[in-house]
């Protein structure tokens, strides 16, 4: 049991310091949470991972899902045969990076005929969402103003459709307070596996990516 607690604690070290620029472990006190689906979409489950950095989805639906880029062309499709990305959508090239401090290749573009790649089998899936946090390393003003009080910062939507049937996912990103103490054990064996399963999906999405540039 010890040996396990003290390889969850180097895990959570060597990958966070590696990852915090892109998952934002390091930030706490910024978090988004899903308020809806709009429509209720039966069989699809959403959550948040990291705090403000990705959408997970598991589709239990067995319909194909659209989850809508950043200018509304299709990104990621889940499919009963498994997860795709769209090539094309500039998403996945914005998606590198935290703060979208990328160049996006002349072949991406909103217009584009969508190409899709696989990127795993399965149904389930989490994508980093600019949509969800806030696009500066720097506070917003009301957190720079009153740093040790609690604050709404804004509502967001992500488009998708299931079935060809329009929906959002709508959530709020708020700021809490982190506490001054250390962490907790418990948060820091969360934080091992949750970086380590979000680096799997992040570096599958590279290597896609890459690949198609070849």
């Amino acid at each position: 049991m010890t040996r396990c607690l003290l390889v969850a604690a180097f895990l959570a070290a060597v990958l966070a310091s590696g990852a915090e620029a892109h998952f934002g472990t390091g930030k706490l006190g910024y978090r988004s949470t899903i308020t809806g689906i709009d429509p209720r979409m039966p069989g699809l489950k959403f959550s948040i991972l990291y705090g403000d950095d990705q959408v997970e989805l598991k589709n239990h639906s067995g319909k194909t899902v659209i989850i809508k880029g950043y200018s509304g062309e299709p990104y990621l499709r889940f499919a009963p045969s498994g997860i795709y990305v769209n090539i094309n959508s500039p998403a996945g090239y914005l998606n590198q990076d935290r703060y979208a401090r990328v160049q996006v290749p002349k072949s991406a573009s909103a217009t584009a005929k969508p190409k899709w790649e696989e990127l795993a089998g399965g149904n389930v899936w989490a994508w980093h969402d600019h949509r969800i946090h806030y696009m500066n390393p720097i506070a917003p003003p009301v957190v720079k103003d009153a740093p040790r009080k609690p604050h709404h910062i804004f509502d967001w939507k992500v488009p998708a459709t299931d079935g060809g049937k329009k929906f959002f996912i709508a959530g709020s990103l708020d700021y809490k307070p982190p506490p001054k103490s250390s962490f907790p054990l418990g948060l820091v064996i969360s934080l091992a596996t949750l970086v380590g399963v979000g680096l799997i999906g992040l570096f599958a999405l590279r290597r896609v990516l890459l690949r198609s540039l070849r």
